[in-house]
This record gives structure tokens, C-alpha cells and sequence, in this order.
């Protein structure tokens, strides 16, 4: 039962500190920096923002991947006999749905900043196209992996609470 509460317990915790870093992204760091008093800052600012995140991502993604197999463990689910009944249950489909859109924000994330994003900067002085293509296609996977990972956590809630859509 503990090492269920203690999964559980750096789940959420990590869920928190993803989804909300992401939320303040939005909603602060990006309004803040496209202030006019700002626009000799605002590229530096935006780089060493996304730079500490991107150092926390990762080492959020371990902790989701660590607690949630715990607490599936910890439930015995991962059993030998369990783990069939369980991945072709209702809240089994839900759990593999999780983990599917978990794979797809992973892969995304690495798109997002180690291509995407890295590729805006060097293109910034360089080739204005350029430029403007990736900071777009930046935006949009920043935006995708805040929807999916607000998915996901509904998802989480659902799974955690007995309900499945399926």
C-alpha cells in the first residue's frame, strides 16, 4: 500500500508540475515577453525559459514512467496471469490509451526541443523563411502538447476514479 501512495504521490505532483509549468508558459512567460519594454530580452528570455523547462521535462517524463508502472505494480496488475485480464479490461484499454498518448507528448516534446525549437534560434538571423516556418510549427507543438497533456491527465483521473469511455 505504500509504495502505491508514494507512486501515486509523485505522479500528481508531477502532473502538476508539467501541466501547470506549461499553463504558466502561456499564460505569463509568452504575454510577458512580447512586452515592447522587453524586445531587446524577449529571444534570450524565451531560450533560457524553454532551455530550464526542456531540463525539467525529462526529468518529469522518468518520474511518470517510474510511478505509473509503481502503482500498477503496487496494485499488482503487473502480475504474471493479472496482466492480460488487466490490458483487455475496460480501464485497461483506458491505461493503454494513457500510455499511447503518452508516447506520442514524449515524441512530440523531443520534436519540439530538439528540432523545432533549437532550429527557430539558429534561423532567426540567418534565413527569415526559415524562421518564421519554425517558429510556427514550434507554436503549434507547444499548443499540442499542452492539449495533449491535459488529455491525458483527464484520462488519469478517469482511470484513477474506475471510469472508462470505452
Amino acid at each position: 500500500m505504500w509504495l502505491y501512495l508514494v507512486c501515486l504521490l509523485f505522479h500528481i505532483l508531477s502532473a502538476m508540475i508539467w501541466v501547470g509549468g506549461m499553463i504558466f508558459y502561456v499564460i505569463v512567460i509568452m504575454p510577458v515577453i512580447r512586452n515592447p519594454k522587453l524586445k531587446d530580452q524577449k529571444l534570450t528570455l524565451l531560450q533560457l525559459t524553454a532551455l530550464q523547462f526542456r531540463s525539467i521535462s525529462y526529468f518529469l517524463f522518468l518520474i511518470f514512467i517510474t510511478s505509473g508502472f509503481g502503482m500498477l505494480y503496487a496494485k499488482g496488475y503487473l502480475a504474471y496471469g493479472e496482466m492480460i485480464s488487466f490490458f483487455t479490461s475496460k480501464i485497461g484499454y483506458m491505461f493503454t490509451l494513457k500510455i499511447g498518448l503518452f508516447l506520442i507528448l514524449f515524441l512530440s516534446s523531443v520534436y519540439h526541443d530538439f528540432v523545432s525549437g533549437p532550429k527557430t534560434f539558429v534561423y532567426l538571423e540567418k534565413d527569415s523563411i526559415q524562421y518564421e516556418r519554425y517558429r510556427k510549427l514550434s507554436g503549434f507543438f507547444g499548443r499540442f502538447n499542452l492539449l495533449l497533456s491535459l488529455g491525458i491527465t483527464i484520462l488519469g483521473i478517469l482511470v484513477s476514479r474506475g471510469v472508462s469511455v470505452f
